[in-house]
């Protein structure tokens, strides 16, 4: 017998997030049950165990009303788009977190009162307002993988932090938002490339401009090569050992992270520079 999806989505209207049911292993609400779409999402458990009396295994949505939704396509590479963020400003508070039946994540905050654009960058959507609603655990993708929740809705909704609304209200301007911009190439080869190149660098020197050499060494990995915050530090280790002094690494670890946010060569304009 299939799964009903009834107690769930009673549990997201008790929490005063306003669902409404959705095509089975699909995305599209049910139109005979809510012409309007999204516009017809509710907390009144009466409407919905009617609903889910019509059809049980219906998925179930969730109205962002009151919600910001940071939803990660790693097709898109949003992963990796998201590491570059956080490399630069710092981990995401604990808030409830579900991970997709595509393979995405979904991350769910108190919705700010300004101003918010829909991207962030290529891979990285900001989900908010009462027009816009998510798939929520424990439906099922179209892939037959279900939606699971890694950090529980019980868990209380934190505030996005102001890193994330500043880059949002950017968005919103139609300002860029400096993240990575991984080229379509194994990670594997770019950290290769990039340890080639690094390894005819000379090393960083105090008193002989050491900390403006560092910076422009993170700049080259991070950015030149689109090297993450890890695999950037994981070649710099080598050239870091020449260095005089070494650097700890938490100053090299800054350095990076400066680098990513504050450096000017563009994305990728390393890829051309010849490794032998």
């Amino acid at each position: 017998m299939s799964r009903s999806n009834l107690g769930p989505a009673l549990e997201f209207a008790a929490r005063g997030w306003p669902v409404i049911p959705l095509a089975l292993n699909g995305k599209a609400p049910v139109a005979e049950l809510v012409p309007n779409g999204v516009a017809n999402a509710t907390c009144d458990r009466t409407v919905i165990n009617h609903w889910w009396s019509r059809v049980r295994a219906a998925n179930v949505g969730i109205a962002c009303h009151r919600l910001l939704v940071v939803d990660i396509d790693p097709r898109n590479g949003g992963d990796r788009q998201l590491d570059a963020l956080l490399a630069e400003h710092g981990q995401l508070p604990v808030t409830p977190t579900q991970r997709t039946g595509g393979g995405g994540v979904h991350y769910l905050f108190k919705r700010p009162s300004i101003p918010m654009g829909g991207k962030l960058v290529t891979g990285v959507d900001l989900v908010h307002g009462a027009r816009r609603y998510v798939v929520a655990a424990p439906s099922v993708h179209r892939s037959g993988c279900r939606y699971e929740w890694l950090e529980s809705p019980s868990t209380p909704l934190a505030d996005a932090p102001d890193w994330l609304l500043n880059l949002g209200r950017r968005a919103e301007a139609g300002h860029p938002v400096l993240a990575d911009k991984r080229p379509n190439q194994e990670p594997s080869k770019l950290v290769a490339r990039a340890t080639a190149y690094a390894r005819k660098i000379p090393p960083a020197i105090s008193g002989q401009g050491g900390h403006a050499h560092t910076f422009l060494t993170a700049c080259r990995l991070v950015r030149g090569f689109s090297l993450n915050a890890d695999e950037a530090y994981s070649v710099m280790l080598e050239w870091n050992r020449s260095c005089q002094p070494p650097w700890s690494e938490r100053d090299l670890r800054r350095k990076i992270a400066e680098a990513l946010q504050h450096g000017l060569m563009p994305f990728g304009a390393m890829l051309g520079a010849p490794t032998g």
